[in-house]
């Protein structure tokens, strides 16, 4: 099918050529074939059923890429287009409008919509120090809450120190559910470039073959949780729940697999399978942990085409069936017309919250 883009640039674009990258082509900074024209169009074919997600950059004249931001110089979300999949469907246009491009500024002074954490730690660790972001509901005692650990914390919280200003409005969600008498103590863990290493158990080249999630799990185990005990008084196993998307689903599963009576609760959202040939599931038939609850859930738009989103939702959902009978409870759920993103997780985390809330022993 063939789709005329018509782009919408901000005053002050600098002089180059502009032209459109994504998934269809592995985010190449090559524009050939690819360049808007001198009427700020660009016509591109793409077969029925394709899933893509889309940026617009610019390659100016001394050779150097930048790729549309947002208007405070962060990056910006995808552009995401949907081709159905009927052939016989006409042509259409769509239009692409750049808010700013990417610079130095990396999004400072972007507003923000969503409650930030109201306390920060920094705890040694052995890759560095780790950021540890926390937030309990106003008006509410901290200590002896039952607690959510979350990976990928910058993403969590307000926007400010998101990958693409998008976050998961986890504070917001959460006091929601205080006020009809369950509150919950956030806690976020930030990440850095070695989230691929922090968060897959196995070797593979995305970590250098020298994966960390014992590492990281284990440094939750010894260094997090105590500290936590400290200044918010010990609960049990029962009462903390570990919870991540993508790689953060990834290592959600094997953390709390790998640790049987750790955590009362996994929450898995959109987990990534195909690490290793998707050596999780392998993994994973071989555990149990018949005292956790485990939520698992996938958008139905997450991979690059609707076949392969399909095929991606189903093998969630027979990790989900390989599950039942060891563990206690398996939760699986699909998010309609959700992609691979901080806005789909967004969506499902007030009803996770309210699952692993309403599951909590008395």
């Amino acid at each position: 099918m063939r789709v005329r883009f018509q782009v919408r640039l901000p005053a002050g674009t600098p002089p180059g050529q502009v032209f459109l990258t994504g998934t269809p082509r592995a985010w190449s900074d090559d524009p050939r074939g690819w360049t808007f024209d001198a009427g700020d169009r660009l016509d591109a074919d793409f077969p029925p059923g394709t899933l893509a997600s889309l940026k617009v950059r610019l390659l100016r004249h001394d050779g150097t890429v930048t790729e549309e931001g947002d208007p405070w110089g962060g990056r910006a979300p995808a552009h995401k287009l949907v081709i159905q999949g009927d052939h016989m469907q006409a042509d259409r246009t769509v239009t692409l409008t750049v808010a700013g491009w990417q610079d130095g500024r990396g999004g400072a002074g972007r507003p923000m919509t969503a409650a930030p954490p109201r306390e920060e730690w920094t705890l040694a660790a052995p890759w560095g120090e780790q950021r540890v972001r926390l937030w309990w509901p106003a008006g509410t005692r901290a200590t002896d809450l039952p607690r959510l650990l979350l990976h990928d914390g910058q993403n969590v919280f307000d926007e400010g120190p998101t990958f693409a200003g998008q976050s998961w409005h986890a504070a917001d969600a959460a006091q929601a559910a205080a006020d009809t008498g369950r509150p919950c103590l956030l806690v976020g863990l930030s990440v850095n470039e070695e989230r691929s290493r922090r968060y897959l158990p196995f070797a593979v080249h995305l970590n250098g073959h020298r994966p960390g999630a014992d590492e990281y799990l284990n440094w939750i185990a010894r260094t997090l949780m105590p500290a936590l005990d400290r200044r918010f008084g010990t609960v049990g196993a029962g009462r903390t729940a570990l919870a991540g998307s993508s790689f953060g689903g990834h290592v959600t599963l094997y953390g709390g697999l790998r640790d049987p009576g750790r955590y009362g609760t996994l929450g898995v959202f959109s987990p990534s399978l195909w690490p290793a040939d998707h050596a999780l599931p392998r993994w994973v038939a071989a555990r149990a942990d018949p005292a956790a609850r485990v939520w698992l859930d996938a958008g139905d738009h997450e991979g690059d085409t609707l076949t392969d989103s399909a095929r991606s939702v189903q093998d969630v959902r027979q990790l989900g069936e390989a599950l039942h009978g060891r563990v206690r409870e398996v939760h699986f759920s699909v998010g309609a017309g959700h992609w691979h993103d901080e806005t789909a997780w967004k969506e499902r985390f007030p009803a996770f919250l309210a699952w692993w809330l309403g599951g909590l022993p008395g």
